[in-house]
Parts: C-alpha cells; structure tokens; sequence
C-alpha cells in the first residue's frame, strides 16, 4: 500500500503531457504575435526603397511610393493607431462569439491589409493598409495570451504563456532577416507579401484548431468544454470534469455574466486586478525597452556607427534566445520573483548605459544594451501578458485583457513618440529617467502584485493579497 500511495503521489506530482492539439493550439495562437512582431519592424528597413519624394519618369508598381518624411512618419504610426482600436474592441466580439470565431476574422484582416500594403502606389493606400494591418495585430495581441492561458494545464501556463513574448522577438527577426534579401528596389514588396501569407496561415491554423474550453463553460457549452478537454489533455473524461470544476471553485457565488468593458474600467470590485495590470502593461514599455527596440541603431550609432547594425541584430538575438529561456524559467521560480530581479537588474543596466554614453564608455554600452535585453526577456518581457489572465477573474477574462493591451499601446506610444524629443534635449540622461521609472516599478510590484504560480483560479489569487 506505501509503494503503490508513493507512486500516486508522484505520478500527481508529474506535469501533465504537452500533447500534440495543445502544442498546435499554441503556436495557432501564437502566429497573431508573430505577425503582430512582424509588421512593427516591417518598414524599417526597406524605407530607403519605398519611400521616394516625388514621382520617378518611368514610375511604375515596382517602384517606390512618393511620401514625404512626415508622411512615412504617419505610416508608421497608423500601425498603433490601428492597434488601439483593435485592442479596444476586440474584447466585446472574443467574449460575444469566442475566441476561435473571431481569430479566424482577425486572420482575415491581416490578410486584407497586407495586400493592400503590398499592392500601394499611394500615400493613402500604404496607410490605409498599415490601418487595416494595425487593428489586426492590436486585436490578436490581445486574444492570443487570452487562448493560451485558457488551454494551458495550471503547471504549464508560465511556459506557454512566455511564447507570446518569444512569437513577437520572433516576428521582428523574421522581418530583420528577410530584408537582409529583400531590403532593395526591386524585391521589397516580397517584405509586404510575407505579412499576408502569415495572415492565411493563422486563418488555416484557426479553421483547425477547436474554441477555448473555458469560454465554452462560460457561455454553458460544458459538454463541448468537456469533449475538448480530453483531447487537449489525453485524459479521461473525470479528469477534464474536475479541471472544470478548478475553474470556477471560489468564484461559484460570483455572477459570471461577461461584463463589459465599460463596467471593468470604472468598478470597484476589479480594482486589485486593474491596478495591477496597469502597474505591469504601463510599467514594462515605460522601462524605456522601446527605446532601443525602436531606436537602438541610433543610439550605438553615437559612439560605435560601424557596429551599430551588427549590434542591434545580436540584441534581436539575444531577446528571441533569452526569452524562450525564461518559459522554461517562469513555472519553476514563480511570477513575483523573476519581474522583481527583471525590473532591478534594468534599472542598474539603464544607468549604466546612461553613464557610458554621458562618458562615450563603448564597451560599457554594449554591456549595458545587452544586460538590460536579458533582464527584461526574462521577466518584465514574457510575464505581463501573461498574468492577466491570473490575475482576473472568468467573467472579466476578455475585457481585463483588452484593457491590459490598451495600457500597453498608449504607453508604447508615448515612448515611441517622446524619447526622440527628450534625448535630444537631455541625451544620456534619458536612461537616469528609464532607470528611476523601472526600480519604482520593482517597489510596486512587490506591493501591488500577488504571486499566480499554482493557483488554481483568481480567488486564490487574490485571498492573501
């Protein structure tokens, strides 16, 4: 009897198997952040063949698109403009007619804006697309930690979970590896094209794939939830009834009509949650890491101009590596723990790069660059988005997500559009800021933010908190 009560216990103890539908159902969900990775850095570098400031003679399709710099500015932007709206939004029609259903949508229109990019001759049209291909992305960033976080076994919600981060750095070098190619006057709409066949492809992926378990138990379609679950688990069909019942044990007295977006902004009974994910959504782009995701190039640039692309591309490496680390990292040590030492160690390396470019310290700044990158790929990158879905409620899922990737473009813009205007004015001393900002928000999150590892809903989250 003690072997065999031994045995049970460790056969409890064992994760549950990554199973094939689990797997795919992940990386389905995780084509939105590859794309969503993708079309940010799309641009970037073939801006020189795209962008010409009047009509050439024998102007054709291949040619460039005629576009002032503030125009191709405008571009550029219209991607968060449209991911605003999609973030806003998408939360309403996820809960309204499941995460699948409207993720095939989705698909559809990153495919449209796509092609409408690849096919511009325009100023109007390229920003049309870059619209269209903004709302996609803004919309998939939000459902796909939503579908993951809802699939995943308890045990396996911080790996899965990080590849959100990891799809996105992966769409980035995507895009920086492609232009190596295609960056030039004849092949960049190939960069535009790619972008629409990433759009179908998650359109196939999503035709396949079966809808979230846990809104089917939220919209009282226990049967199917069921029926998925055993799939999704290789288990018996107990088994997947008493996951279920996880779900909602704490929560069985709390009303669990979706509420809608309106009702979570402004209710003091989700006031705990909301601060926290503002804390983290805000906080992670105002550790300054757009800084040198959008603008890194320039700053190396200042004291090391031939190195500069090199470096940028081992720090797009060095992201994508380190953040498939932490998924292995994240479920073993815990939430709290790892965005404590993330945010710490960005605020030592954002001073240091402060120092060395203040001192033109090359070697110091590169150390600097790359700390920072290995700290927030292991934390502060892969966690927030992540934890929403923890720290939340079942009736407020889809909304508290929406709302956490709102924060988060409002905040991605602010910086994106403020740390040209304020490093020109202060320079080095713009990392001081960033420094300041990320180790106020280390004190916060060991005041504001409970740990979610092992819990098995958001009431036992928030129980001691």
């Amino acid at each position: 009897m003690t072997q065999y009560g031994t045995q049970d216990n460790e056969l409890r103890a064992m994760k549950p198997p990554l199973t094939y539908k689990l797997l795919f159902g992940t990386i389905v969900a995780c084509l939105g952040s590859i794309q969503y990775g993708y079309h940010i850095a799309e641009l970037n570098a073939p801006e020189q063949f795209l962008v010409c400031s009047k009509i050439k003679p024998n102007y054709d399709y291949i040619d460039c698109i005629p576009m002032s710099d503030s125009q191709f500015g405008l571009v550029t932007s219209m991607f968060s403009v449209g991911g605003l709206i999609g973030s806003l939004f998408i939360g309403y029609y996820s809960q309204k007619y499941g995460r699948r259903r409207t993720s095939l949508y989705i698909s559809l229109i990153a495919l449209v804006g796509s092609l409408v990019m690849s096919q511009s001759r325009t100023f109007t049209m390229i920003l049309l697309g870059r619209l269209i291909v903004g709302i996609s992305c803004g919309a998939g960033i939000v459902i796909t930690p939503m579908y993951i976080n809802e699939i995943a076994p308890m045990e396996w919600k911080g790996t899965l979970g990080s590849m959100n981060q990891l799809s996105i750095n992966l769409g980035i070098l995507l895009t920086q590896a492609l232009a190596l190619g295609w960056a030039n006057a004849t092949q960049w709409r190939n960069l535009l094209y790619v972008g629409a066949l990433l759009g179908l492809t998650n359109w196939i992926g999503w035709y396949i794939v079966s809808e979230s378990p846990k809104w089917l138990v939220l919209n009282n379609n226990v049967n199917d939830a069921i029926t998925y679950l055993v799939t999704l688990r290789q288990c018996t069909i107990d088994v997947a009834k008493q996951e279920i019942k996880q779900w909602t044990e704490g929560e069985e007295e709390t009303d669990t009509t979706e509420v809608t977006f309106w009702q979570y902004i402004t209710s003091h009974i989700y006031l705990k949650p909301r601060l926290a994910i503002t804390l983290l959504l805000v906080g992670q782009q105002f550790s300054g890491i757009n800084s040198i995701i959008f603008y890194g190039v320039k700053i190396v640039s200042q004291l090391m101009s031939q190195y500069a692309i090199l470096i940028n591309f081992g720090i797009s490496i060095t992201n994508v590596v380190v953040t498939f680390f932490a998924g292995v990292v994240i479920d073993r040590s815990g939430r709290k723990p790892l965005l404590i030492i993330s945010t710490l160690v960005m605020g030592i390396m954002s001073l240091i790069i402060s120092i060395s470019i203040l001192n033109n310290l090359t070697h110091w700044l590169v150390i600097g660059l790359f700390g920072y990158i290995i700290a927030f790929a292991l934390g502060l990158g892969p966690i927030p988005f992540l934890i929403i879905g923890e720290l939340s409620s079942v009736e407020t899922i889809s909304q508290a997500q929406s709302y956490g990737t709102v924060c988060n473009w409002i905040a991605t813009f602010a910086v994106g559009y403020g740390f040209p205007i304020v490093n020109d004015i202060i320079g080095g001393y713009t990392y001081i800021i960033f420094s300041a900002m990320t180790l106020v928000l280390m004190l916060c999150i060991r005041q504001y933010i409970p740990e979610t590892k092992g819990k098995r809903n958001s009431t036992e989250v928030w129980q001691n908190h």
